[in-house]
């Protein structure tokens, strides 16, 4: 692909993704949508349902990488039907706070674009053993289940200024990179990965500490769905589950409270959040070793989930198949 058709497409996802965060942000304040920032002495209200400048951004720039780039039309429409099922889930859940049993199984109804896509492509590779053909069950059973994993594990690990934009650039980066060191269908999803990439950079600008708005539950299911969804189509496999390991530890502390438990951290008289109990989540295991600002505990996790960015990269580079 041009390199400069890349850029434009690319530049094209980051305004749009600002542009259209601004936006929402100005609706959701006239029309209500507003949440409090409870990680802030003075808990402010801040707009909600900011991943819609996300999926708008990314949409802008896919489609503009359709135009340039032919060669993606299978792999880009499969992966932004996928993704906005899950989003329109994420959006139901937003307005009507919607029951857990169906958050957890919508996203298998939404792999139904990934499966007929990946007709015809049933191996994975998986690192130390090689090649495996999974036949019927790579379609009736890992696509659909790795996708509402992905989907539902990402939506755990939030609360916090930034943490799931910044967390997803730089899950999304280490499949851009992979994608587009490869041939194929990993090269097409490493391109989309990459849109995802400045939508989301455009979002974080308006996301990070202070946040001037939220990204709400469509953002956050949209943004796994993204990733797993791009994981999927470009046969990544590897990758996502190096990617994801926080999330299981996530996952575990999550179980530990029968999934009542929360991210948000307790707020001193300097602004510091600690935590004092039992850990919920990633975010209180770094509470407890210090009383640190909220942007400091963000750059810690993003610090973690890089040194799993670049596992994943090294694993995953010597696994494709295509």
């Amino acid at each position: 692909m041009p390199p400069l058709a890349l850029i434009a497409s690319a530049l094209i996802a980051l305004i749009v993704g600002y542009l259209s965060t601004l936006w929402v942000i100005n609706q959701a304040k006239k029309s209500g949508f507003v949440g409090k920032d409870i990680n802030k002495i003075n808990k402010p209200e801040v707009p909600l349902m900011g991943g819609i400048g996300i999926i708008a951004g990314f949409i802008a720039g896919s489609f503009s990488l359709l135009i340039t780039d032919t060669r993606s039309e299978r792999v880009i429409p499969a992966v932004i039907l996928s993704s906005l099922l899950i989003a329109f889930l994420g959006l139901l859940d937003d307005i009507f706070n919607i029951r857990q049993a169906i958050r957890a199984f919508l996203p298998l109804f939404a792999s139904v674009p990934l499966i007929v896509y990946s007709v015809g492509h049933s191996v994975i590779s998986i690192p130390f053993i090689g090649p495996i053909n999974f036949g019927i069950f790579y379609y009736v059973i890992i696509i659909p289940f790795a996708l509402t994993i992905t989907s539902n594990a990402f939506n755990m690990l939030e609360g916090l200024n930034g943490l799931g934009a910044g967390m997803g650039i730089i899950m999304l980066s280490a499949l851009a990179y992979i994608g587009l060191t490869h041939k194929g269908a990993t090269y097409q999803a490493g391109l989309i990965a990459l849109i995802a990439v400045f939508s989301l950079l455009g979002f974080l600008l308006l996301n990070k500490y202070p946040a001037k708005v939220f990204p709400g539950n469509i953002g956050t299911y949209f943004i796994g769905a993204l990733i797993g969804a791009i994981g999927i189509a470009g046969y990544m496999y590897t990758a996502l589950a190096v990617l994801y390991i926080p999330y299981v530890i996530e996952f575990i502390l999550k179980a530990r409270t029968r999934f009542k438990g929360i991210s948000f951290g307790k707020v001193d008289d300097e602004g510091k959040l600690y935590w004092d109990e039992k850990p919920h989540s990633l975010t209180h295991v770094i509470m407890k070793l210090g009383r640190f600002k909220e942007y400091q505990i963000v750059m810690i996790l993003w610090l973690i989930e890089a040194l799993f960015a670049v596992l994943a990269v090294y694993l995953q580079i010597t696994t494709i198949i295509i």
